[in-house]
């Protein structure tokens, strides 16, 4: 029986690296197809979870990409069967098939004979159908070909769902980002300036393109006008009317929905204005901006400093502060005066609301071991954040963490980290090396000198031991149950986000039964020892102690009634995170 080479295992590990950007990703892996099975034409068909539908994503042939964005039904073709049964497929004559999908055929003017299909599936979950098309040998395709796709797309599969939750998290962070901007904006505005003019540099900023607008319809004239621009003509000024007609701003107020565009010239079927091609690329965002469901104006976006094209993340981004801009536009006509914006507050209490989901419930116990933690952040939200992860029967880790600054910028920052931490987990669970490959991460995501320190710990309970990695945090406390002997963990290494070279210790400790471990940030001293760092390390480890004989609840209780008992208008100058573990 054929097997696979190391050489081509070793071919599709290099090739496939889920930290590319998803159309290079996608691009790679087709390449990679082609030569591994020896086909004309490779295929990646992404799996649309609202429709059940498969859409041509990438297609790698002679012909280039003229099937991109096609879909195929639900079931439908060989692909779409292979997508439903979840079994793969291998169709020597195709043109005598019945399931055969002869659409995409006449579309592309391509004749398939001969088709491999295999399901691109995650923990079970569809991604879509990686496929391959006509033999170069003409014979038609064998298990030996299906071996080698079936491991690909395996590969694949991860890599493709790593980096598609990672595009998720990196839009929502500037969706938030563009929010807060904004919402920056307009509390630090001067009454008497236009605020829409530091809006709108806000959204190129957070989109990072060259050219935007905001243009507003005014009902009592029935004309329009740009309320504010950046990177547009000088002979085109803010506050001056313009006409609107059959054009695209036109078009997009008149239909009342969003236009995103890769190439204006083959994608637009009106007449476009001479201003309208005054775009350094093809590609550009046009949103309707809606206020009590009537749209009152739109807004506009085009030139990528980077040359891509505008995708439907940036979209949702644009969609998301479009409907702020209509809340601002109400209030500037109504409240010019009030300084304090309302906005700011209800992003604050939504991000609230997100981080108290993103931190886990933490399981009362793990085999024998009780575990129990408390979060306070100083403020609506916070930077602090602690995890849990359960590897299987024996192994689990957890970690504590304090993001440095206050407020939505530590917030924003602090999910991202998380977010980080759980995917490198999923790659790599030793401390040295996690901490090392999550730094990388982290500090391509660092901005204005921000960074993480954090604790993290790896429980082998079948050997009764712990691993642990420090990256710039303070020490955490271990305490002896026989001998009630405090020992404080710390290892070298700086702070995540501070040097992409930075290298970890790591190190091992033995536990007996009833030992106890103390994970917290310096919220925790601070608040304990009224400001005092030392005073408070005394008073958690005499909190601690006088909990061996108990259970880690009784740690969070006593921290708990402690800032209760202990409480002073605006004390907590920091978030309060802890979490206990005792074997």
């Amino acid at each position: 029986m054929k097997r696979i080479s190391l050489s081509q295992i070793s071919a599709v590990n290099k090739k496939i690296n889920s930290s590319m950007e998803l159309p290079e990703l996608l691009t790679g892996i087709l390449d990679l197809a082609k030569g591994l099975v020896k086909s004309e034409s490779s295929s990646i068909l992404l799996h649309e979870a609202d429709t059940g539908d498969l859409i041509f994503d990438v297609v790698l042939c002679e012909k280039g990409y003229s099937l991109k964005g096609e879909k195929v039904p639900v079931g439908k073709g060989i692909a779409g069967y292979a997508a439903k049964t979840g079994k793969s497929l291998i169709v020597n004559d195709v043109q005598n098939d019945p399931r055969f999908f002869r659409g995409i055929d006449n579309k592309s003017s391509f004749t398939t004979q001969h088709i491999l299909c295999v399901p691109m599936k995650v923990r079970g979950k569809l991604i879509g159908v990686l496929e391959v098309v006509n033999a170069i040998n003409n014979h038609g395709f064998d298990t030996q070909d299906l071996k080698l796709l079936t491991y690909l797309a395996e590969q694949a599969a991860i890599s493709i769902s790593n980096r598609m939750l990672y595009n998720d998290l990196r839009s929502r962070i500037n969706e938030l980002t563009a929010l807060y901007e904004i919402s920056q904006s307009i509390s630090f505005a001067d009454p008497e300036e236009d605020i829409f003019d530091k809006v709108i540099q806000s959204v190129a900023h957070s989109l990072d393109a060259e050219k935007a607008s905001i243009i507003f319809h005014n009902k009592l004239n029935d004309k329009f006008f740009i309320i504010a621009s950046r990177g547009l003509p000088s002979t085109i000024k803010s506050n001056s009317e313009i006409h609107v007609g059959e054009n695209i701003t036109g078009f997009v107020f008149k239909k009342g929905h969003p236009l995103i565009v890769s190439d204006i010239e083959k994608e637009i079927s009106f007449p476009l204005e001479n201003r309208e091609r005054r775009y350094n690329t093809r590609s550009f965002i046009s949103v309707p901006i809606r206020s009590q469901k009537q749209i009152i104006g739109v807004m506009s976006i085009a030139d990528k400093k980077d040359q891509r094209d505008f995708d439907s993340n940036d979209l949702r981004t644009l969609q998301t502060i479009g409907s702020q801009i209509a809340e601002i536009y109400k209030n500037s006509i109504y409240q010019k005066e009030i300084k304090k914006q309302k906005t700011l507050s209800k992003e604050i209490d939504i991000a609230s609301k997100i981080q108290k989901q993103i931190l886990p419930k933490i399981p009362e116990k793990h085999r024998n071991h009780r575990i129990a933690a408390f979060h306070k952040p100083a403020k609506e939200v916070g930077g602090d954040f602690y995890d849990f992860f359960k590897f299987d029967e024996n192994k689990y880790a957890a970690l504590v963490a304090d993001v440095s600054g206050k407020g939505i910028p530590a917030a924003l920052f602090m999910t991202a980290a998380l977010n980080i931490m759980r995917a490198e987990t999923r790659l790599n669970n030793q401390p040295s090396s996690l901490l090392s490959s999550s730094n990388l991460y982290i500090n391509h995501e660092s901005e204005h000198g921000m960074f993480v320190s954090l604790f993290y710990m790896l429980v082998d309970s079948h050997n009764n031991i712990f691993t642990y990695g420090n990256a710039g945090h303070n020490d955490q406390l271990f305490i002896k149950n026989r001998t009630s002997e405090i020992l404080k963990l710390n290892a070298k290494g700086k702070a995540l986000g501070l040097d992409s070279n930075s290298v970890y210790e790591e190190k091992v400790m033995l536990y007996d039964t009833g030992d106890l471990i103390v994970l917290f940030t310096d919220g925790v001293l601070e608040r304990l020892g009224d400001g005092d760092i030392n005073k408070g390390e005394e008073t958690l480890a005499k909190i601690s102690l006088n909990s061996l004989n108990t259970s880690p609840l009784n740690i969070i209780q006593s921290c708990k009634d402690y800032l209760d008992n202990n409480y002073i208008e605006d004390k907590l100058m920091d978030d309060f995170t802890i979490l206990a573990i005792q074997f």
